[in-house]
């Protein structure tokens, strides 16, 4: 039987970022504000035993946006769909099939590597 697999790492980040374009009715968003950003990336892995090690690849995302971004990360005037589309882009050597890109609990993005 034929499967795909894949390992999923999930963190959380603090970061602040604004929405300079928001709508009347969420003008507030327009400001800097801070959120603590949840992010899930899913790698495809080809061997069930660990082909890749969860805690080890949840530090080198983390790594990644506070070397590209801060700590707290400053995203600017990013959304999460261009958070997880960079993200995506950065770690698609290594396997990446999908990021989500999470503002808190209430709502967020996923990106997926598109089939071809």
């Amino acid at each position: 039987m034929k499967t795909k697999k894949t390992v999923i790492i999930a963190f959380e980040i603090d970061g602040y970022h604004n929405y300079p374009k928001a709508p009347e009715e969420v003008d507030f968003l327009r400001d800097r504000h801070r959120h603590s950003f949840g992010i899930k990336i899913g790698f495809r892995v080809n061997n069930p035993d660990r082909e890749r090690e969860i805690f080890i690849q949840r530090e080198e995302a983390i790594f990644y946006l506070t070397e590209s971004y801060g700590s707290p990360c400053e995203f600017d005037s990013m959304s999460c769909e261009m958070i997880a589309e960079d993200l995506l882009s950065h770690f698609s050597d290594d396997g990446a099939r999908f990021v989500e890109v999470w503002e808190e609990k209430t709502g967020g993005a996923r990106v997926e590597k598109s089939k071809k």
